[in-house]
């Protein structure tokens, strides 16, 4: 009987570390997953346009002046460039120094003393709206992380139709 007591007494230990080591083997395999996962999608907000953005854009302006009721012929439509530095204050409020070509005609502001400023919401997904001085809109999608915008332009009261992007310097 003493026999079988020392005989069941030694087996405890062993039996606790097998069951320890599985509970840690066990743990570190939970931690691997969690470290291997997909990762999340990343939630984007005002922050996420903090800094200074080249900007580039080309589109149309309507030739002639006061817009129709309904939409004009394309034929009343001339070339626009852009080119622009863009600071975003990451709260919502930017300022721009912009060039423009209209036409192919003279260079707008050649001298880049125009001082645009400006406001942008954002949207978790990375979408949003920047509203410049006046009524021009861009909607834009935030790519790379915040290191790009790709937009389209609207200019409800001017006419100007446009789309490019801006590239964080």
């Amino acid at each position: 009987m003493k026999n079988q007591n020392i005989m069941f007494t030694r087996s405890i230990p062993n039996m606790s570390k097998a069951r320890l080591f599985r509970s840690v083997l066990a743990l570190g395999v939970v931690a691997l997953i969690m470290q291997v996962s997909l990762p999340r999608a990343q939630a984007y907000d005002l922050s996420s346009l903090n800094g200074s953005y080249a900007d580039s854009f080309s589109g149309f302006f309507p030739v002639s002046p006061g817009l129709p009721p309904v939409p004009p012929p394309i034929s009343v439509y001339g070339p626009v460039d852009e080119a622009g530095l863009y600071t975003f204050d990451g709260a919502g409020g930017f300022t721009a120094r912009l060039v423009f070509n209209f036409g192919g005609g003279a260079i707008l502001n050649a001298s880049w003393s125009q001082n645009v400023t400006g406001t942008y919401t954002v949207n978790a997904n990375g979408t949003g709206t920047m509203t410049l001085t006046g009524d021009h809109r861009r909607h834009f999608v935030i790519g790379d992380g915040g290191r790009q915008l790709k937009y389209v332009g609207t200019d409800p009261t001017g006419g100007i139709v446009a789309g490019g992007s801006m590239v964080k310097q």
